[in-house]
């Protein structure tokens, strides 16, 4: 589960860079979806890392990262759509923190956040 999270930040990188290159996209969308695509990709790999490896401090602590990544972006976004899957992934944070000792978390609406960021940021 955790290699589709990463297969959904490699999308929302290249989505990000087609954005840049794409001629009727606007211009500060293209940049919100590439700083919020390397930023916080770059934290939701490490809970991935921290799941897989079973640490809960390293899950906290990464999971806090990905967070405050995320919400000082997202002040900085623009795009309603670009912000509204911003902040569908801190909600899919949100509830990954809230997992308890010992249960297994459900990484799909994770994933799902991310495919929704992946989306809102492909041009067109």
């Amino acid at each position: 589960m955790v290699k589709s999270i990463r297969m959904a930040l490699a999308g929302g990188v290249l989505a990000a860079t087609a954005a840049l290159g794409a001629t009727a996209c606007d211009p500060q969308r293209a940049v919100d979806c590439a700083r919020l695509a390397l930023e916080v990709g770059g934290s939701v790999d490490d809970v991935g890392r921290a799941l897989d490896s079973e640490d809960p401090a390293g899950f906290t602590d990464a999971a806090d990262a990905a967070q405050e990544d995320l919400g000082a972006l997202r002040d900085d976004v623009s795009d309603t759509d670009v912000r509204a899957a911003a902040d569908s992934v801190g909600e899919a944070l949100d509830n990954l923190r809230a997992v308890g000792d010992g249960e297994v978390p459900d990484l799909s609406p994770l994933n799902d956040a991310m495919d929704e960021l992946t989306s809102a940021c492909s041009p067109g």
